[in-house]
């Protein structure tokens, strides 16, 4: 079976979740034994100025006529998208009308919102109600629609995308299970990964380091603009970036995983990551975490200090600890590659 894979992210330039997880679904399919070949074509125009932005925007509605014809005449089996800004969102549909079965990946909302945060998940505004009604026009309908969360398939669906296309719920791979002994330290370490922005909640963090009541460090991998608060105090360590088994190697280290968003997220892979070491978990019940976590973990709600501060306390104790610790591996064990890979090749003979 030949896969053709379309995507806008993909390694060593592309460095986010949605690169990771298309690589990673690429290298479980040739280890399988099939072919399969990569077109991530370079995107020079996103760091733009603005209005140059949105003219090159409506311009990647048309299709790339030579990419297009480049994927077709490979003669994949399947043709397997990820995010497109930068691909031409009609390119897919091109490919499709010579007959290639086409499954598109869902990651985030960027069809939707091209600024990839939403906000309130209720709220459909004008903004996103152009863009949808662009890019809908634009991309057409997938046979079959490949989504993490059902959350965001939901959050498509809603604003107009693929009202005719399958939907397959399909967690994200994660990595084999790695068991570490575990027990909470004195003082509790905390963990904290990810970009140091206010809507990855920045200011919960703050409010945490003011108010928690038991001993604790906090530890902070990411890179942003960094509170003098937060500088100042020695609880406090930062690592800077980090690649990902660096990143690995902390949560081994540490008691607990903070995931404060204020924006609504898909599925972070930084939860999954925790799960396959066992590490406990709090996280905001935002978007779609609360599916992903399928009732392991801690959930907060995002604005409410108060009860961040008690499920850190409570995981001061080492029975709840462990409790939490082992509902994260039973996790795990649901988003191994292994168990990825088998649903993702069975997506390949569905019946359109």
């Amino acid at each position: 079976m030949r896969i053709a894979v379309l995507t806008n992210a993909y390694p060593p330039s592309g460095k986010g979740g949605a690169a990771i997880i298309a690589k990673q679904q690429v290298d479980l399919l040739r280890a399988q034994g099939l072919e399969v070949r990569v077109w991530n074509p370079p995107i020079s125009w996103l760091d733009s100025p603005a209005p140059l932005r949105l003219f090159f925007h409506i311009l990647d509605l048309l299709p790339r006529e030579k990419l297009a014809k480049e994927i077709a005449d490979w003669k994949p089996d399947v043709l397997l998208t990820h995010n497109l800004t930068g691909c031409g969102f009609a390119t897919p549909r091109r490919v499709q009308s010579h007959g290639v079965r086409w499954l598109h990946v869902l990651h985030d909302v960027q069809l939707f919102e091209p600024s990839g945060r939403l906000r309130r998940s209720e709220t459909f505004t004008l903004w996103q109600k152009f863009w949808s009604r662009l890019r809908w026009a634009a991309l057409g309908e997938p046979d079959f629609v490949i989504s993490p969360t059902e959350w965001l398939f939901l959050q498509h669906r809603r604003r107009g995308f693929f009202r005719k296309a399958k939907p397959i719920v399909l967690p994200n791979p994660g990595r084999d299970v790695e068991f570490v002994m575990r027990l909470p330290k004195t003082p509790i370490q905390l963990l904290f990964v990810g970009q140091l922005y206010p809507e990855k909640g920045l200011s919960l963090l703050l409010q945490i380091q003011q108010r928690l009541r038991i001993p604790f460090e906090l530890h902070i991998v990411g890179e942003g603009r960094v509170d003098k608060t937060l500088q100042q105090d020695e609880r406090i360590i930062f690592h800077g970036k980090k690649d990902r088994d660096a990143v690995i190697e902390l949560m081994k280290e540490k008691d607990v995983l903070l995931v404060p968003s204020q924006i609504a997220e898909n599925q972070p892979t930084v939860l999954l990551e925790a799960a396959s070491v066992g590490l406990p978990v709090i996280a905001s019940d935002i978007g779609g975490i609360r599916e992903t976590l399928q009732g392991a973990g801690i959930l907060c709600a995002p604005e409410q200090v108060e009860e961040w501060l008690d499920a850190i306390q409570s995981l001061s104790d080492p029975r709840v600890y462990r409790e939490q610790a082992s509902g994260l591996y039973d996790l795990a064990v649901r988003y191994t590659p292994a168990r990825h890979l088998e649903r993702l090749l069975h997506c390949f003979t569905l019946k359109r």
